[in-house]
């Protein structure tokens, strides 16, 4: 994209930020075209930076310049206090929403999803998480764990959070400038501890969010199964809380788990499972699964397609196994040839449809609640709060803007991935 950026507009100023940039910026720096590097942690200060290479200089200077480390230090130290005209809790330097180097997409990617996916442009992505409809809250950054596979922790550092009163505050502003929707996300959220109280966690941020704001809709974003904490499920018996996790499984092989650093077996995932679907009736719990790890024989394999077998998830991201540079696993043997990878993933794949089309079926002939996402062609379409992607084509203005809206709607019969449903007036 640098490569192509370039070509298109050789005369423009060439600016590179993001994870890439911070992981490896002396790298950056040497590709043609290239103006400035500037890494996550500098982020906040890129247009300043910008505008004073233009004030010192009629042209950009021909060598690339790097933040020095007095000034990447100083961004480290701290979050900043966002201004309240600021639209995201995560729009600074440290806690950002738009990865610069996504994650590896999966084979299967969602067609509407209230979380920024691979699959977006960064365009794409503003716009849904600027919308009326829903707004992602970063409030948690960073990542203390060294899973094998996993680039993160090296380019978004430890983990890290903002106060519960901060938060508050924030939902409180988009509840008044009329948001239905919030989803709480972070690098590795379930180690939510609010500055200034460590022995506070997300359950307890949930609880105040709950107790202290009238925001119509909670969602949470992904939860390492390591840091779920089973009483949180108290919780999602308020109709607020959209019923829905997404619990990385990655590998149903323990010893798969342990190759990849994760610090849960499959028994404690299984009982995490199993328990929120006891507790919350009609709960979506979907996941991401990793095949070709490393190593992983037919036996380990098996394993991982018996587990998700019988716990049925709503939706599985299945990803075949990619080596990201400075990882452990990208050096460790028995690396798994690409046609093993895919048919491995063609039967989790089949699996995933198999079980998607059974949760969505259990629902048809119920009358439900959808946040109305956009319009697509000539229908509008939504999700309610347990992640059914709902069609509708007989709203009573098809013409009016019903972006934005909570309505009311029947379950009427299977579509693509999603349900076709029908208007029901209040």
């Amino acid at each position: 994209m640098i490569a192509q950026a370039q070509r298109r507009h050789p005369d423009a100023f060439l600016v590179v930020t993001g994870c890439y940039a911070e992981l490896n910026p002396q790298g950056v720096a040497a590709l043609p075209g290239v103006d400035m590097v500037i890494g996550n942690t500098g982020k906040d200060g890129l247009v300043e930076n910008i505008r004073q290479r233009y004030e010192s200089s009629a042209a950009p200077a021909a060598e690339p310049t790097l933040p020095t480390d007095e000034a990447v230090v100083a961004l480290r130290r701290s979050l900043p206090v966002l201004s309240p005209d600021a639209q995201h809790i995560g729009s600074d330097s440290e806690i950002t929403f738009l990865p610069a180097e996504p994650e590896p997409a999966p084979d299967n990617p969602a067609q509407l999803s209230p979380f920024t996916d691979n699959t977006q442009t960064s365009e794409q992505a503003n716009a849904r998480l600027f919308s009326r409809t829903r707004v992602q809250m970063k409030v948690q950054d960073g990542c203390n764990n060294r899973c094998t596979y996993c680039i993160v922790p090296y380019v978004r550092g430890n983990s890290r959070s903002r106060s519960i009163a901060s938060v508050v505050e924030h939902v409180q502003r988009k509840v008044r400038t009329g948001y239905q929707e919030i989803v709480l996300t972070g690098i590795h959220l379930g180690d939510y501890h609010p500055e200034g109280d460590e022995r506070l966690d997300l359950g307890d941020l949930i609880a105040t969010l709950l107790r202290e704001t009238e925001i119509p809709r909670i969602r949470v974003s992904s939860l390492e199964p390591e840091d779920f904490r089973l009483e949180w499920l108290d919780l999602w018996q308020d109709p607020r809380m959209c019923r829905h996790f997404h619990l990385p499984m990655q590998s149903g092989s323990d010893a798969i788990l342990r190759r990849m650093a994760r610090r849960y077996n499959s028994a404690r995932y299984r009982e995490i499972i199993l328990a929120a679907k006891r507790q919350i009736s009609g709960v979506a719990i979907s996941t991401d699964i990793i095949t070709g790890f490393p190593g992983e024989t037919d036996e380990d394999f098996e394993l991982t397609y018996q587990l998700a077998h019988e716990l049925e998830f709503a939706k599985a991201h299945v990803f075949r196994f990619s080596a990201r540079q400075g990882t452990a696993a990208a050096r460790m043997r028995g690396q798994i040839k690409d046609v093993i990878k895919k048919e491995r993933s063609a039967r989790l794949l089949a699996l995933n449809d198999e079980h998607s089309r059974s949760f969505r079926q259990q629902f048809l002939g119920e009358t439900v609640d959808v946040l109305i996402e956009q319009s697509k062609r000539g229908t509008w379409e939504g999700l309610t709060d347990n992640y059914l992607r709902v069609e509708l084509s007989n709203l009573p203005d098809p013409d009016a803007d019903w972006q934005h809206k909570l309505i009311t709607a029947r379950l009427d019969s299977l579509i693509d991935d999603g349900i076709a449903g029908s208007y029901v007036a209040r």
